[in-house]
């Protein structure tokens, strides 16, 4: 049985955000393919379901089965998440949305 591998990478430049490409099984998507977190999710500890999730504002990277404590939103579409990431990160920053389990 095959594992789909899901990554999330982040091309930054001086300090911005300058690509996000998100790649599952190959086809590339504006964001993950798992439940986006919400506005109702705002204090909830969510799991990670992506293999490898990079942490931006912090070098790290979060793994399946680590977790993230949502704090808000980057506008509208809600494409970025900003809160604290556990694991082997430690520390606040913004992931891409769309790659919890149990959002």
């Amino acid at each position: 049985m095959k594992t789909r591998k899901h990554i999330a990478r982040l091309i930054v430049g001086t300090g911005t955000l300058a690509a996000v490409l998100a790649v599952s099984g190959g086809v590339a998507q504006a964001a993950g393919p798992y439940p986006y977190a919400g506005a109702d999710d705002v204090g909830r500890r969510l799991t990670v379901c992506a293999d490898d999730l990079m942490v931006r504002d912090f070098v790290g990277t979060l793994h399946r089965g680590q977790s993230f404590t949502v704090k808000g939103f980057d506008g509208a579409y809600k494409e970025w998440v900003y809160g604290f990431a556990y694991g082997n990160v430690n520390a606040n920053g913004w992931v891409e949305n769309g790659w919890f389990c149990d959002a």
